[in-house]
């Protein structure tokens, strides 16, 4: 069954021609879904109950669900979401003031296997339908408390979005419609590990999406050291891509940078990334190193961030330090990963991965 989240409005209202009703029954059910938060077809009470038991039969408003939710003392809340198939991925709430932004995945694992990130490190399973996408989303949302509100929303959980660049352009179109959940585009980030291809299609889309492009090194030696996809593009092809990017679109692009200690950050790793980046109009997210057990690698001293980062600023870019969220419960940046079949409380992964998740010891709502 394909759930409604994975349609567009357009598509939906051939579902309720072909069932023989009114094309505003689309907008109807949409309202319910992604205003109302509704999770079953029994609570649209202005929709006709006999198209309501079709829809339960062929329709369903949602094929996934959460299966906890983990806090930290911070406020990030992490999501774990099992998918139609029993794999589990995680979605990220993060407070910030009056910002709620959600990190959303977009694969189910990674092919990318970035030497510092848990994403990648059991491999791609699959990639998400646009409504287990969409799903996420509608999960925090339906999570909050009165007032509150997803404000920002960010495509750098698990998985390369480019890579499931269909699913997930269309996922954003329904984020941003007005019958969807009406998020402004300049309020949702594309995250990237340099995927060529992927920017240029992004370019032509006419959205005023966010782009942010995971750099991590200065020079594609190191780039190849620690993000094995770079030997398939190189730094001078994605930073091309992201100057047309910004040409095109109007909108800036962001870098991240990871420090890791001893690999990519110390200062002559710093002078050769502003001489490399000068010319551009960005902004540098430089990244504290969150350590993941699997990995060798550890972060640097506050001293060396606040050096590297000193060395950027003098050369006249615009350099935020990403401050640590959800580490306490491995939310954080490079931490997310994924569980493969759990079924009836059984974990199917590898031992080394249901550990580093708690061991998963229940399935009904209490924090792991």
């Amino acid at each position: 069954m394909l759930s409604i989240t994975n349609m567009s409005l357009s598509e939906i209202e051939k579902v309720c021609i072909s069932l023989n009703e009114e094309r505003f029954r689309a907008r109807q059910i949409c309202s319910w879904i992604y205003k109302h938060g509704v999770n079953s077809v029994d609570e649209m009470t202005n929709i006709p109950s006999s198209l309501r038991l079709l829809l339960h039969k062929k329709y369903p408003p949602l094929q996934s669900k959460i299966e906890t939710v983990a806090k930290d003392v911070d406020g990030t809340e992490k999501f774990l979401v099992r998918l139609h198939d029993n794999n589990i991925i995680e979605s990220v709430l993060i407070r910030n003031r009056q910002r709620i932004t959600t990190c959303i995945s977009s694969q189910v694992g990674c092919a990318s296997a970035c030497r510092f990130c848990a994403s990648g490190i059991h491999g791609l399973v699959r990639n998400l339908l646009t409504g287990e996408i969409v799903e996420q989303l509608l999960h925090i949302k339906n999570s909050l408390p009165n007032g509150q509100r997803i404000t920002n929303v960010v495509l750098m959980g698990i998985g390369e979005p480019f890579a499931n660049y269909t699913h997930v352009l269309k996922a954003i179109r329904i984020i941003n419609a007005d019958w969807g959940m009406g998020i402004g585009a300049r309020k949702i980030t594309i995250s990237t590990i340099g995927l060529i291809n992927g920017i240029k299609r992004l370019a032509d889309e006419g959205l005023q999406i966010n782009l942010s492009i995971s750099l991590h090194a200065p020079n594609d030696a190191v780039r190849n050291l620690i993000v094995p996809t770079n030997k398939d593009a190189g730094i001078r092809n994605i930073l091309a891509a992201a100057q047309k990017y910004l040409e095109k679109t109007g909108r800036e692009v962001t870098f991240e940078y990871v420090l890791i200690d001893g690999i990519n950050s110390s200062p002559k790793n710093a002078m050769e990334l502003a001489e490399r980046l000068k010319d551009y109009q960005c902004s540098i997210n430089v990244i504290p190193l969150n350590p993941v057990p699997e990995f060798a690698y550890r972060p640097s001293s506050r001293e060396k961030i606040e050096a590297f980062c000193a060395v950027l600023e003098k050369a006249g870019l615009n350099v935020n330090i990403r401050r640590r969220k959800g580490s306490g419960i491995n939310a954080a940046c490079g931490q997310l990963t994924f569980l493969k079949k759990v079924v009836a409380g059984f974990v199917t992964a590898p031992r080394s991965q249901a550990h580093r998740l708690g061991q998963m010891r229940n399935f009904h709502g209490r924090n792991y």
